[in-house]
């Protein structure tokens, strides 16, 4: 997924002179050819986070289109205040790009760990929330992008994300994409832990429950309209995401739901990280199982509200 958003983006400095790309100290690798054939619109500032954002701000309010990039944690908590104050206070067109979703970088440890960050993105103004759920989706949203003025942030995995669609479709910015269709329950997802989601519905099908499973690309702003006509008369909604259960997207779902559904039946269940830091270190699909974030694990805990005392 991360190359296949840097090429793109690679294409669109090709077409448009009014584009930087900057970074701070990160993207080796993978950004050389921005930096050898755009020189002049290539910055890389240096572990300085801070400052990135102050020079995204000016390069914005100079007129220019700035796509910021490092590794999630060091692009969104170590300058939230740059972000907040600079980039959404003035509207300005930044597309942040997070690199590593999630436990992405699970070799790297706690401070790598990417579960926190749409929790404090969501409440500033102006900014929208793109967590695509594989290369396909993150070049779809790239290319809508293109014409979207105004702060992104651009939430991505790392490399090798299995496959969701085996061709592109038509994007539909703001609005969610059911996967699969079912009658019993339904799961919505983000991100590139919908692989193992997918892998969850098919054995559940097994066990002669019938899953929907809907796929919400963007957080904000989130499709209203579908979250509620997809959980009307259900009696189970399930939330999973590579993210903490605390103001990520089983949040954001909670508050559409309990503020347009009177079904007092209704169970709206989240399933991601617990609210405490993780101590392991190992790959992201070592730490999903640990964590019973893989497709098992998700199977496992589904099954226990279903048939909960």
């Amino acid at each position: 997924m991360r190359q296949g958003v840097i090429n793109e983006v690679y294409k669109l400095m090709k077409e448009n002179k009014n584009i930087y790309f900057l970074t701070a100290d990160l993207g080796y690798s993978v950004v050389e050819k921005i930096e050898k054939d755009f020189p002049k619109r290539f910055i890389n500032v240096g572990v300085a986070e801070q400052n990135l954002m102050g020079i995204a701000a000016g390069l914005a309010l100079s007129g220019k289109k700035v796509f910021v990039y490092s590794i999630i944690p060091f692009v969104t908590m170590r300058c939230y205040e740059q972000i907040r104050d600079d980039i959404c206070y003035h509207d300005l067109d930044v597309i942040i790009l997070g690199v590593g979703a999630g436990l992405s970088y699970g070799i790297l440890g706690g401070t790598h760990f990417a579960l926190e960050d749409i929790t404090i993105l969501r409440p500033l103004p102006n900014l929208t929330i793109f967590s695509p759920a594989d290369e396909t989706e993150a070049i779809l949203g790239v290319r809508y992008f293109k014409n979207h003025h105004h702060p992104v942030y651009f939430r991505i995995g790392k490399k090798e994300e299995p496959k969701i669609y085996n061709k592109s479709y038509l994007f539909n910015f703001g609005k969610g994409v059911i996967l699969k269709k079912g009658d019993d329950i339904v799961i919505f997802s983000t991100g590139p832990i919908i692989s193992e989601v997918m892998k969850a519905v098919d054995l559940l099908r097994v066990k002669n429950i019938s899953a929907s499973l809907i796929n919400i690309h963007t957080i904000k702003p989130i499709d209203y309209e579908l979250i509620i006509n997809e959980s009307r008369n259900k009696k189970f909604v399930f939330i999973v995401e590579e993210h903490s259960v605390v103001g990520g997207l089983g949040s954001s779902i909670a508050e559409v739901l309990s503020e347009n559904i009177k079904d007092k039946d209704l169970r709206i269940i989240r399933i991601g990280t617990e609210d405490k830091f993780i101590k392991k270190i190992g790959t992201q699909s070592y730490l999903r199982k640990f964590l019973k974030l893989d497709s098992q694990g998700i199977f496992e805990k589904i099954l226990f509200y279903l048939y909960e005392k």
